[in-house]
Parts: C-alpha cells; structure tokens; sequence
C-alpha cells in the first residue's frame, strides 16, 4: 500500500478481543508500558481500569479512538497499537477476570454461602472458582454442568447439589449486572473507535504517536523520546560497549513486556540495531551497576516527572537530543565523557565518604546521603566534571573543588532555622532554586567554567556555617533539653543520633590522625564524660565536643569508669595518643567529673561537677573539629 489514509472503524470487544487472541495486535517499541492502576487510588483523580470499564457499561462506547497503525492486506492484517495501550489492557483484564475488576458482584454470592451448611474451607474453594471464570463463562454458566466439565464432579455431588436453586438465583442476578443494561452482552454491545493509519512506515508511525501525544500531560518527555529517536541509528557502537549495553536493552524490554496483553516488542541483540533512545537507556543501566549513586531506569522510572540523567546529558553537552546529533563520533564520545564523570565522582566519594571505614564509624548513613543525590544535583556535578576534563587544571585541584561543593551541601542540609539555611542555600550551587530552566542555564555554566561549582565557598563561610551548626545542635535551649535532676523526663537519658555534619568533622579529624589500618576497624561513638553521668544544673551531655568515636576492641573496658581507663592497654594508650587533641589530660578530666572509687561494690554513677569546665572542654573539642577539618579543605 503506497497511499496514507486514516481509516475510522467501529470494533466490539469482542472482535479487539478476538485480534489480540490471534496475534493480530502488537505493542511497538516505542509504546509506553501499561500505567493504570485497576481501583482508583484514595484521591480518585488518577485513570484506573475499574472506571474505564464502569464507563463502557454506562456509555456503551470508548468515545475516544484507539490509534493502530495497519499493515498488510486484509488476508493477513498486523495492528501496531499507537495509542490506548491502558484501554486494551482494561479491557482485556475484565474479559478475562470480570470480578477481579468489580469485586462487588461476589457479595451476594459470599452472603448465601455464609448461610448454608457449608465449611470455610468449601465456602473459600466456591468463591475462588467464581473468581477464575471469564465473561464468558460466567454469562454463559449453567450450575451442574460447568462443575462436572471442569474437574468438580464430586464437589457438585456431595456438597453443591443440594443448593442448586438457592445458587442459580444468585448467579442469575450477577449474570444480569454483567450485561449492559441488565440485557445485552459486553463484549458483542460495547463498541471501540478505532483509528488505522494505513501505509505509514515505522518512523512515521513514531512521529505519529508523538505528535498524538505531545501536548497530553499523561505522557512524560522520556516517553516522547522513545518515540522519537526510535528510527535514530544511523550510528556504531565500539565493543564491548556494544554488547553489554545489548544485554541491559534486552532486559529493559522484557520487564516492559511484564503483565501486558499484546505481544510487546522484544530487542534481538543479534538482529536489532541500537536507537538512539535504548542506547541512552542501556548506557545509563549498564554504569548504575558499577556506581551506586547512579538509578537503573526501568519501566516505572522511565515515567518519571521529566527527562532522565543522560538525556539531560545528552541535551547539554550536544545541544539536543534530535536523531542528527547521534553520530559515530558524538555516541562514542560522550560513553568516554560520562565513563570519566563517573569515576571522578566515584573516586572522590569513596575520599569524601569512604564505605568501608564510614560503615565501621557511622553505619550507612554517610554513603546512603551520597547515594541520594537527586537527578539534577547529579545533573550539574557531572557536567562539572565534563567541564574540568577540557582544562588544563590538576586533578587534585578539581577534586577539592568538588569535594568542597559536595560538603557544603551536605552541611547546609542541617540546618534547622529557616532564615540562616536560606542565606546557606544561595551559595550551594548544586541546589536548585528555580525549575528546569534554572538547572539548565546553571549547568551551561558548569560546562564552561567549572570553577563556578565552589568559587564562592570560602573558609569564613565554612566557618558561618559550622558555627551555626554547632549552636542549634549543642544549645540546651534549642534542643529542649531538661534539667539534669529531672531524671524521669531529662532527654538525655537516650544518647543523640548524630547529625551529618558531626559525622564529616570527626571523620575528617580521624582521616588527618589516624593510621588507615585503624580506621578500618569497628568503632562505637561514645561520651568523654560517660552518659551515665549525673550533674546539678542545665547541661548537654550529648554535645559534639562530648562524643567521640572510639575503637570497639578498648570501648568495653571502660563502662562508666575514669577516661584513663581507655590507656591501661597498649592499643588503647596508642589510640589515645592519636585523638589527645580531643580526649582532655587526666588532670583536667577530673577537674570536671569525679568518680566515687571508695565503695568500687557500690557502683555509684560519675558526677559532672563543673559545668562550666564542662563547657570548656566541649567548645575547644568543637573547635578543633572544625579547624581541622578547614585546614585539610582548603590547604593542599
């Protein structure tokens, strides 16, 4: 067929139904997956099967067409679906599975058997049989023969045979809701528009969904995408790149195919040629499985709000995703551009916040931060980086400057007061304060000058910030802390979570002091002055210049014992020297906490005696913390 036309039927359920059945309908590649829900959901303003289908009985007619696009002749036709893939999984599911769409229809059938002679376990196997039956079969159901045809003869006979009227008059009542008006057939009353468009090729057939599509707010940009850049492929990918990346493709589109009714596009690695959207798809998979930051896309992210990473990539660097962008140049360079990107970042967070040592000092918390990025702060520090690769600049300098950025936002995460974490905010590039425009222009800038990512934070707003921090987190006041003598309700009797802040300032302390092989091993964050400690006055005992991390293997020894507890092992002693900026001298320490040794049996709990030298302690602890961890920032 050479000439285009859109030809407008009218089809029954019956026949779409009968289509699908022989393989006459298919699912193109392009074609989103199915998105409806079968109820509505608690607000009821999203499209669900259950009122597509209640619309159909009370309307009799789809009212809005489903798009095919037809080929071959009338002997041996083919419909590609283009749109209405949730409809004719609606209305398939209901053929199939009537009740498991109006779940109502049973009650009836559930209240009869609650009153006759009949066990739970009879009553369950009923109402299952019930549950398994198509339309058809429940329209066309006759009592004792369909139990005896299917495998239930005995059950009939010695259970169900007795109560044949009471059940015929039930199955007849469920059998008259089904029908449309109480009389006709779904399946050969309800009718589906239908719109076929005739000798259209593949691509146009893509354009065509596009543009169906394009101004309906159902549908997200990555969606359109795919339509797209479907027939984009004028393009080589080097091994073995081209090959793995086959392998993510392949799977992305069997799980697309899960749970659908047409028979779904299927990638054939030996046979099919990569588009430009799978190989987007299938490189961003393929590297989310090295680094852990990065989010695998599948059939539900892919309907996210708005375009996904490497797209947005793609567009930046490019200057758009349309199909001539995708040369053998452009798609191979941008594998080794993005393959960098990814390396820098994962380098530098295994520096910033290294797994192994962070889950031995501070369980997961640091790394799942660090894997929480979001798409568009990931966005800007990717092109960042993309930008750093085309300079001349030091590597080490680039990962500081990074590094810095990557801080900041992480520290200004913890601020409580609303005004201060504002003012934070302007200097933190990497979170957005306007939309998608925002993004793309701060992003063009990165690209160009990558130094934008961290020029502006300073060691004085470090400082500003980690002084902020400090307050709201150490200030009684502020965190409602009670008196010490109260000691039914004083807060403090349940030690703090530490706040990610805290967790950066000791582990940079500890990466300046420590030997590495001791800070692969387990630590306990843990009070200078024990937590069991009672005192007289307005007190927080769980301020950051209270708490230190100590290794577990000398953590045991101590209980609520003197500090120098800590020193009576050789590893202790040795691990004491490396913290004794933090940890105060023994003359010291008990100028702030006694320890009643006279009756050792008595077990007597130790006593903060000297609230302000408490204080001193805790200010010049915090202080170091926050020296040191500005001078290891910022100095080379």
């Amino acid at each position: 067929m050479t000439n285009k036309r859109v030809k407008n039927e009218e089809w029954t359920v019956k026949e779409l139904i009968s289509k699908i059945k022989q393989g006459e309908i298919c699912k193109p590649q392009f074609q989103r997956k199915k998105k409806w829900d079968v109820f509505p959901n608690s607000k009821g303003n999203h499209p669900n099967e259950q009122s597509f289908i209640n619309f159909l009985f009370r309307i009799g007619n789809s009212v809005g067409a489903i798009t095919f696009g037809g080929f071959g002749e009338k002997c041996l036709r083919c419909f590609s679906n283009i749109d209405g893939n949730n409809r004719i999984n609606a209305i398939t599911h209901f053929v199939e599975k009537p009740f498991e769409i109006k779940t109502s229809l049973l009650d009836e059938l559930q209240e009869l058997i609650s009153t006759l002679d009949l066990s739970i376990e009879d009553g369950e196997k009923i109402i299952h049989i019930f549950n398994q039956l198509s339309y058809n079969e429940i329209i066309n159901f006759k009592y004792s023969r369909y139990f005896v045809d299917n495998g239930h003869g005995t059950f009939y006979l010695q259970k169900l045979k007795i109560f044949r009227d009471e059940f015929e008059t039930v199955i007849e009542n469920i059998q008259k809701k089904l029908k449309i008006n109480g009389t006709d057939n779904f399946d050969t009353t309800v009718k589906i528009n239908v719109s076929l468009f005739e000798g259209y090729d593949t691509n146009e057939l893509c354009k065509t969904f596009a543009e169906i599509n394009k101004y309906d707010s159902k549908l997200t940009e990555t969606e359109l995408l795919s339509s797209i850049l479907c027939n984009a492929n004028d393009f080589t990918i080097e091994m073995p790149f081209r090959s793995e990346m086959a392998q993510e493709i392949t799977e992305y589109y069997n799980k697309k195919a899960e749970g659908e009714v047409l028979n779904c596009y299927k990638f054939d690695p030996e046979k099919d040629k990569i588009n430009a959207h799978d190989y987007i798809v299938g490189f961003q998979n393929l590297c989310s499985k090295k680094y852990k930051f990065l989010c695998k896309i599948d059939c539900k992210t892919d309907t996210a709000d708005g375009v996904l990473l490497y797209f947005k990539l793609w567009e930046a660097i490019y200057g758009g995703y349309t199909a001539d962008t995708f040369t053998n140049q452009s798609v191979n360079g941008f594998i080794l551009e993005i393959q960098h990107a990814c390396e820098f970042l994962n380098q530098l967070i295994s520096k910033i916040f290294n797994e192994k040592i962070n889950i031995k000092l501070f369980n997961k918390s640091c790394q799942e931060k660090i894997n929480g990025l979001k798409k568009n702060q990931l966005f800007m520090l990717m092109a960042c980086i993309i930008g750093y690769n085309k300079t001349e600049i030091p590597i080490i300098q680039q990962q500081k400057c990074v590094e810095k950025c990557l801080l900041y936002h992480f520290m200004v995460s913890d601020v409580n007061d609303s005004d201060k974490k504002n003012h934070f905010q302007t200097f933190d590039i990497i979170n957005p304060k306007g939309g998608g425009a925002f993004v793309e222009n701060v992003t063009k800038k990165l690209l160009c000058n990558p130094n934008t990512i961290s020029n502006k934070l300073n060691k004085e707003l470090f400082q500003e910030l980690i002084s902020t921090l400090c307050v709201e987190t150490n200030n009684p006041h502020l965190r409602k802390i009670e008196d010490g003598k109260n000691k039914g309700k004083n807060k403090n009797e349940k030690r703090r979570i530490l706040k990610l802040f805290e967790k950066i300032l000791m582990f940079y302390f500890y990466k300046q002091h420590m030997p590495y092989s001791i800070l692969d091993a387990s630590f306990s964050i843990e009070h200078i002055c024990p937590n069991s400690c009672e005192w007289d006055g307005e007190l927080d005992k769980d301020r950051t210049g209270n708490l230190i991390p100590i290794l577990s293997a000398i953590n045991s020894s101590r209980g609520n014992r003197h500090l120098d507890e800590y020193r009576k092992t050789d590893q202790g002693a040795s691990f004491c020297e490396f913290i004794k900026d933090i940890i105060p001298r023994d003359d010291i320490y008990d100028q702030i906490v006694s320890h009643n040794i006279s009756n050792p049996k008595s077990k007597p709990k130790p006593k903060i005696k000297n609230i302000g030298l408490y204080n001193q302690m805790c200010d010049k602890n915090e202080e170091t913390y926050r020296q040191q961890f500005i001078n290891l920032l910022f100095n080379p």
